[in-house]
């Protein structure tokens, strides 16, 4: 830590440019009428500041990103790496990146905490598993849930290619909704007796050179299409539980591939991932060892009068019998998503769409975004859970959770 500050310290002092911004965020969710264990309830109460500080030097970059963070709902949980929280769970300061980079001619290194976003799919998890998710927020943006992996990235710069190589000494785990507070933590944990309450409670990996991560990206930009080629090696970020809820985290493999194929006002993405011999949960505890496929299919719209709307299906597939799973061999689900911006681009409407196509089961969010000036957002959103008609399904689990939120961002 000393040597970090002393570093930051001399890079300020010899930097050739500056650049500080950020944002505070203040909002405030409450339950539906219709909901029944929740009507009425705040299940959103959140107030944080997000700054961003740049020095660049020469070739070098230094990057830090922090959010600090009020919970009123003392809902907060650290997953053990990268969050400091309060004790009664209110506060947490996240240190979400913080990395040197440096960029020559045909050569890259970044060292440090650093995000990465794998793959080309819209809100959906399939070739994107380098970084660990925050699975304690239900109501937040998926691009803004990825968390850092501590990291070092070398990557060669061709003319229209890039190879990324990535070596994780230490392993970050997915944050976990564990405090009480959090309106998550009865959907995941409630019917259980003896519950998690924190990261000790869990089988982490060893901290030692065996217990690295690796991964690699080879991406290819060409003047019909884009394609990415991915490899990993490493922890899957989600602990699995045994019957009496201990956790363990287990290794797991993956290679995988995405491109983008433009045509006209249309995009076509293709996205797929392989798992030999994943670990998957099982019904009664403990897990089972299974191949596993995952793939998309999915296009962007963007016809006249600033419409977006973008459609992607979504399947996923293990081998073998799903008696002893916590799952089916074959699930899927669709996306619909549209957003069209009015009056100038001060006013942004847009909705999202889910279905797991097995149960019916829905998730539909409705955003309406105003601009007031350059530096001030306010915004409604409405998210919106439904069982499917036999079935609670993929989405029905969170019917009770479903709610109204208002925020608003000032940006600097």
């Amino acid at each position: 830590m000393a040597f970090f500050v002393l570093f930051i310290l001399c890079g300020t002092a010899y930097a050739q440019e500056m650049e500080y911004s950020g944002s505070f965020i203040t909002q405030a969710g409450a339950g539906l009428p219709d909901t029944h264990h929740n009507k009425g309830d705040f299940l959103v109460g959140q107030t944080s500041f997000d700054s961003t500080f740049k020095v660049y030097i020469e070739e070098s970059m230094l990057y830090i990103n922090t959010i600090l963070l009020y919970d009123a709902l003392e809902g907060q949980s650290s997953n053990g790496a990268s969050a400091f929280v309060s004790d009664n769970n209110d506060f947490a300061l996240h240190l979400k990146e913080a990395y040197f980079d440096w960029r020559g001619e045909k050569l890259a290194l970044r060292v440090g905490r650093q995000i990465s976003a794998w793959g080309k799919a819209d809100d959906v998890q399939i070739v994107d598993i380098l970084c660990p998710q925050d699975e304690s927020s239900l109501y937040s943006d998926y691009q803004d849930n990825r968390l850092g992996i501590d990291a070092v990235r070398l990557s060669y710069i061709g003319e229209s290619t890039q190879t990324d190589f990535y070596w994780i000494p230490f392993f970050t785990p997915s944050t976990l909704p564990l405090a009480e507070g959090n309106p998550l933590n009865d959907v995941m944990f409630g019917s259980f007796d003896n519950a998690p309450g924190s990261y000790s409670d869990f089988d982490r990996p060893d901290r030692d050179l065996s217990s690295s991560e690796y991964g690699a990206r080879f991406s290819a930009y060409l003047p019909s299409f884009d394609f990415s080629l991915y490899g990993f090696y490493g922890w899957d970020d989600m602990p699995f539980y045994t019957a009496d809820m201990n956790g363990k985290y287990k290794r797991m493999a993956m290679v995988g591939a995405d491109a983008a194929i433009p045509a006209g006002d249309f995009v076509f993405r293709l996205e797929s991932a392989f798992f030999p011999q994943r670990y998957i949960q099982a019904s009664e505890g403990g897990t089972r060892q299974r191949n596993q496929i995952m793939a998309l299919g999915g296009v962007d719209w963007t016809p006249a009068g600033g419409w977006t709307i973008t459609a992607q299906y979504v399947a996923d597939i293990v081998t073998g019998s799903d008696s002893p799973l916590d799952r089916h061999t074959y699930e899927h689900i669709a996306t619909l998503s549209v957003e069209k911006p009015f009056l100038n681009e001060t006013i942004l409407l847009s909705g999202s769409f889910a279905m797991d196509l097995r149960y019916f089961s829905t998730n539909t969010e409705l955003v309406m975004e105003y601009k007031l000036t350059d530096s001030i957002t306010l915004s409604m959103t409405g998210e919106f859970y439904f069982a499917g008609p036999d079935k609670d399904g993929e989405f029905g689990s969170y019917k009770d959770l479903s709610c109204i939120i208002l925020k608003g961002k000032y940006s600097f």
